[in-house]
């Protein structure tokens, strides 16, 4: 009898502390968005990944917008983490001089965290980068958030490698952005 009191006081105690927690986890990856536009990036004919982009507003409002945005890709092609950390640092140093960037430190500073959230991908892996405007970008694979990166200037340097207009690909911007230059 004292053993089933114990374990249901135990499971009433964890049923009370439940909704505290549940409401300290950061939001879904895709939650209160609605999808702007998707495209699909290839490179010499190569499918490399699905791209979607999400925001708290059907259209797009910029990366200085109010509302949350989220970006995911869909892999379709096997690519390491570190390659990943690399392609970002070669597209932020490409885009230097046209997105609000800091300095070489602290861009390295960022490197090094995504360095260690992110993981290898495979065909069929999603990585999804939500921005949380003034605040933190959470990132989010297959299984759930994978981690945060909490400078609120990170988020819009990260989904400019996309969305501002001298990016590499402007056919993929213009599919992200539903079809609108």
């Amino acid at each position: 009898m004292l053993r089933t009191l114990s374990a249901t006081l135990l499971l009433a105690a964890a049923l009370a502390v439940a909704p505290a927690r549940a409401d300290a986890m950061p939001a879904g990856p895709f939650e209160a968005l609605v999808e702007v536009g998707s495209g699909e990036l290839t490179w010499f004919g190569l499918s490399v990944y699905d791209a979607r982009l999400l925001s708290g507003h059907p259209d797009f409002q910029g990366l200085d917008s109010a509302e949350p945005m989220a970006l995911e890709l869909t892999y379709r092609r096997k690519i390491s983490s570190q390659r990943l950390v690399e392609s970002t640092a070669k597209e932020w140093r490409r885009l230097e001089d046209e997105l609000v960037l800091p300095g070489a430190e602290r861009r390295q500073q960022w490197l090094d965290a995504v360095a260690e959230i992110w993981p290898d991908v495979a065909p069929g892996d999603r990585i999804i980068a939500r921005y949380e405007p003034g605040g933190p970008t959470l990132f989010y694979g297959n299984d759930g958030l994978l981690g945060v990166v909490d400078d609120p200037e990170f988020g819009p340097a990260f989904l400019g490698i996309w969305l501002h207009p001298e990016t590499r690909d402007t056919a993929l911007r213009a599919a992200l952005l539903g079809g609108r230059r």
